[in-house]
């Protein structure tokens, strides 16, 4: 899963979809919740407070026998009216009108049994079945409020209870015969204000959002993937056709520019190179102009001087035009068994006589451009025969990279030295036989070929030099 967050485009747009509608949700939420609980409460209380009104005017214009009736048929699940001489503190109302709320109606109430103190003396001792579950307490801290005449149907004042624990109200009216008509409305929450339609509906919705956030994904990591593969074949060296230009206008100008820039970097390549092979070519003239004014000077010990020194910069001139040459060709880049690569350049050198050998590996598809890849090698086997005795090649592949090593009896070079041999046209005297030829090109080249793979070549002392080339996997 963390490799899916962290890798994925598609799985971080997912997750912050997700994240975003469980926001959206939670806000939502909230925000209908409180509306949705004031408009309620509002429309219970108008309610209330009507029906309260209507048992007034029909106890009013009603003879008393038939009172407890009227009081019986007014009440309902979660509501209950009765008589008393006044309505009395506030605490102590709670506790008589949570009496009545918590017994069943009774089939019938008389008229004298309208002004119950206590009221549990004359019901059922059955209890509510709707409040039974409810846990109603008294609050001490709440406290009568006087309804003013034009507040609620009648013209007449009265006292209200607001009930927030009960989720309900109390009143108590004044009748025009002198009695306290209380009322008491309860409807506490006893199920879960979300139900299993809002999870089914949330998780559509987060179904739809992540198949969405998929495809909006694939549809920008596609044409992002093709200029990541391009930019890494580039990056090895090899030619890549240009790449569409399609997708959201960002990935169109990202790609654009991606062809932009292999276009300008191909065309400083060629530049470079047309460059040093011309200054290559032209030194050819001038050194040839020497040579023919060197065989005029009389003295034998400097002719000869001037002539090994004109052939040092011919033998120069001439590898500088053979890289130039090489690297301009820019050989096809195709898929090979490097195994069999490396194999097959010992068993050539083996012909010739030397001292090569080499440890057979694994398999390993590898691609590369197999001509550039197989000189690099030779220079680094070369050196090895000719100042280590013999060569001693090894390939090992690792999970992260492909490691040739090359190794010989020779006798190594300084530490100080071990990156500077890299550099074009230098010979270690002390280290190397200068009369065995070379113009100190060997490594440039090696280390130029397998850099433009992506690898690199590095130098350490053991029993002799071993060198060690490693090559990303393909």
């Amino acid at each position: 899963m963390k490799e899916f967050w962290t890798r994925s485009l598609a799985g971080q747009m997912v997750v912050l979809l997700l994240l975003a509608l469980l926001l959206s949700h939670a806000v939502g939420f909230v925000i209908y919740h409180d509306e949705r609980t004031q408009a309620l409460r509002g429309a219970l209380k108008e309610e209330f407070l009507s029906r309260s009104a209507a048992v007034t005017r029909l106890l009013e214009a009603s003879p008393p026998e038939l009172h407890g009736e009227i009081l019986r048929a007014g009440g309902s699940a979660v509501t209950r009216y009765w008589l008393a001489s006044n309505p009395g503190e506030a605490m102590a109302w709670q506790e008589q009108a949570l009496s009545h709320l918590m017994q069943a109606l009774p089939a019938r109430l008389a008229a004298s049994e309208a002004t119950v103190l206590p009221p549990t003396a004359n019901r059922s001792s059955n209890t509510n079945p709707y409040l039974a579950g409810a846990s109603l307490v008294a609050s001490p801290s709440t406290s009568w409020e006087t309804l003013p005449a034009g507040a609620w149907p009648l013209a007449r004042s009265a006292q209200l209870l607001q009930l927030d624990d009960w989720n309900g109200f109390g009143l108590a009216v004044r009748l025009t015969n002198g009695a306290w008509l209380n009322a008491v409305f309860a409807k506490p929450a006893l199920v879960p204000a979300s139900t299993y339609r809002t999870y089914i509906s949330l998780g559509i919705a987060a179904l739809a959002l992540s198949l969405i956030a998929i495809l909006m994904a694939r549809w920008i990591a596609r044409p992002l993937k093709d200029i990541a593969q391009a930019a890494e074949r580039v990056g090895l060296g090899e030619e890549v056709a240009p790449i569409p230009e399609c997708g959201p206008g960002d990935i169109r100008c990202t790609a654009a520019a991606f062809n932009r820039m292999q276009t300008r970097l191909r065309l400083f390549v060629e530049d470079r190179t047309r460059m040093l092979a011309a200054i290559g070519h032209d030194l050819r003239t001038p050194i040839t102009s020497l040579r023919l004014r060197a065989e005029f000077v009389t003295d034998e010990e400097t002719r000869q001087k001037l002539l090994a020194t004109l052939d040092e910069m011919q033998t120069m001139t001439e590898a500088t035009l053979a890289f130039a040459r090489d690297d301009a060709a820019r050989e096809t880049t195709r898929s090979v068994d490097l195994a069999a690569l490396l194999e097959s350049l010992c068993s050539d050198l083996a012909d010739l006589g030397w001292d090569v050998t080499f440890t057979n590996g694994e398999k390993i598809p590898y691609r590369c451009r197999p001509d550039a890849l197989r000189r690099a090698f030779r220079n680094l086997l070369e050196n090895a025969v000719r100042y280590g005795e013999r060569a001693r090649v090894t390939l090992v592949s690792r999970s992260d990279a492909t490691e040739i090593s090359v190794e010989d009896d020779g006798p190594g070079i300084p530490e100080a030295d071990l990156e500077r041999v890299f550099s074009p046209f230098v010979r270690l005297e002390n280290s190397r036989n200068r009369a065995t030829g070379g113009v100190g090109l060997g490594l440039a080249i090696a280390r130029t070929i397998i850099r433009g793979h992506g690898g690199d070549i590095s130098l350490a002392n053991g029993s002799g030099l071993h060198a060690i080339v490693r090559l990303p996997r393909s």
